[in-house]
């Protein structure tokens, strides 16, 4: 009998120390695990948000101050976030125990003027997130973005906040945007060299499929040709920008010889074409097969039709 009281005693102890634990678990997740302070910080310098707009997105309704920070939506919070700050990226959200988070941000630029018809256009970011829609865009302000009017689904109900939705090439035009900074042009860089991109499609070189390719006009008016974009685009990029800088700014030396010639032995001085043709040639980029024992790049020069 006694054995059994000591054995119901020690058990009693035991749960009431479990209980104790568990009440103090419950304690702390109520009071000190309990969101307090929300910091905000940028990871590039902003030139839209202030230190009174770092604040209000600090005070969004979606961040609950007294709420479990272990309960916190950090997935729910960014998309809110994002969509009710067009130029705001969210890069991470941070928790500091006990109570405190931070939400690393960037601000999102200005990259492309995506036409939708003749007083319309989205102005979007590198990701396709539209910033604003405005009846008109000015060169400086981004890149005219021309060819995607077919492709956008939800041309009549995206607002500033959301991202345009494609029926179809999503992850190449996702690319392209991350193949220029992969080529080293900041999106600066890209807004001082390009003029406008133009998605189409046509015959590929090598494959004689229709595939998609891009148009790409530089300030001058030169257009560049990149076909197999799915591929090596960033390098791709990489010789585009090249010749644009050794051919056009420095003028040298570049292939050709003849205008159906594909030998990268012959070179011709640029002065030997004559200036009023200059604009009218295009430079088209295409990748050489697996089979062939030329490089993967292979640069030719043909004269624009269009």
């Amino acid at each position: 009998m006694k054995e059994s009281l000591q054995k119901n005693k020690k058990l009693i102890i035991s749960l009431s120390v479990v209980l104790g634990v568990v009440l103090l678990l419950i304690i702390l997740y109520f009071t000190l695990f309990t969101l307090q302070t929300v910091e905000v910080d940028f990871r590039n310098e902003s030139h839209i948000y202030s230190e009174e707009s770092k604040k209000s997105i600090a005070d969004d309704s979606i961040i609950k101050r007294g709420s479990p920070i272990f309960s916190l939506s950090k997935k729910t919070i960014s998309k809110t976030l994002e969509k009710n700050n067009p130029y705001l990226k969210v890069i991470n959200i941070e928790t500091i125990f006990p109570n405190k988070i931070i939400i690393h941000c960037a601000e999102r630029e200005e990259t492309y003027a995506v036409k939708a018809n003749e007083t319309k256009y989205f102005i979007c970011d590198s990701e396709f997130k539209v910033l604003n829609v405005s009846p008109n865009y000015y060169s400086e302000q981004a890149i005219l973005f021309t060819g995607l009017e077919n492709l956008i689904e939800n041309t009549n109900r995206v607002n500033a906040g959301e991202f345009l939705e494609f029926s179809s090439e999503k992850e190449v035009l996702k690319s392209i945007g991350t193949s220029l900074l992969r080529a080293n042009k900041t999106v600066a860089m890209q807004k001082s060299l390009i003029e406008s991109i133009e998605f189409t499609s046509g015959i590929n070189y090598y494959t004689a499929k229709n595939q998609p390719y891009l148009i790409i006009k530089d300030k001058n008016g030169f257009k560049t040709n990149v076909y197999a974009i799915d591929t090596l685009l960033a390098e791709k990029f990489q010789a585009m920008f090249a010749i644009w800088s050794n051919v056009i700014y420095n003028p040298t030396v570049f292939y050709k010889d003849e205008l159906n010639s594909t030998d990268p032995e012959k070179k011709i001085e640029l002065s030997d074409i004559p200036e009023k043709y200059f604009l009218n040639y295009t430079l088209k980029i295409y990748e050489k097969k697996e089979d062939d024992n030329h490089s993967k790049l292979d640069i030719v020069i043909s004269k624009n039709e269009g």
